[in-house]
């Protein structure tokens, strides 16, 4: 079993000038000659970042991680864990973020893909809950600087119910004429049907759908 592993530390070596630019980027930063990382800590005037990783002449570069706080409350807003470039998220990276949606309700978000200049583009896997209800969506599918383009597969979750949709995207926005419910999709379908096909069992699901003939498995 070969298991990849990420090298939490610069592979090559490091030259005296990215290391005195780590150091002298402002009062706060630090170089660590052990691990080979740059850490820094800038406080704007809503926020408080702080960045541990790579370094280069231009700023965060390799494997970094990235930390927002509210100035305020010292409330950990973002993190995000991944590659960087110019100081900018570029590469693969996780991104889990809180903030208030437009109904003022508290969202926590995980955005995990490939990144180019703080924007994913290409294959996105993202998921949102809401804190107060505890409802989820979780999105598997395609973005284009940011935004969700293309084929996507939606999932919806609440406490009574799962609902599993084949969703297309235009710029961000759901369309609805290209979009439909997915019954095969739903993880108990695929669960009912293996313990259906391979143990013996009968399964019985909320709702029918006409594709699928079987003369064992019943629906309500």
């Amino acid at each position: 079993l070969f298991i990849p592993v990420l090298s939490y530390s610069q592979t090559t070596e490091v030259t005296n000038d990215v290391k005195s630019h780590c150091k002298g980027f402002n009062d706060t930063a630090f170089w660590s000659e052990e691990e080979s990382l740059c850490t820094v800590s800038v406080k704007g005037d809503k926020t408080v970042f702080h960045y541990v990783g790579g370094w280069s002449l231009k700023g965060a570069n390799g494997y970094g991680q990235f930390y927002e706080y509210n100035v305020d409350s010292g409330m950990l807003m973002a993190v995000y864990k991944g590659q960087f470039k110019n100081s900018m998220f570029n590469g693969l990276g996780r991104l889990e973020e809180t903030y208030d949606n437009s109904q003022g309700e508290s969202i926590t978000r995980v955005t995990i893909g490939n990144w180019s200049d703080d924007k994913v583009s290409g294959l996105m896997y993202q998921k949102s809950i809401n804190n107060l209800t505890q409802e989820e969506v979780t999105f598997f599918g395609n973005a284009n600087k940011g935004l969700r383009h293309g084929n996507s597969v939606l999932e919806f979750y609440t406490d009574e119910n799962k609902s599993v949709y084949i969703a297309n995207f235009i710029d961000n926005v759901w369309d609805d004429r290209n979009s439909k419910e997915s019954f095969l999709f739903l993880d108990d379908t695929v669960h009912g049907w293996v313990q259906h096909k391979f143990f013996g069992q009968d399964v019985f699901f909320k709702k029918s759908q006409e594709e699928i003939e079987t003369s064992k498995i019943s629906y309500k």
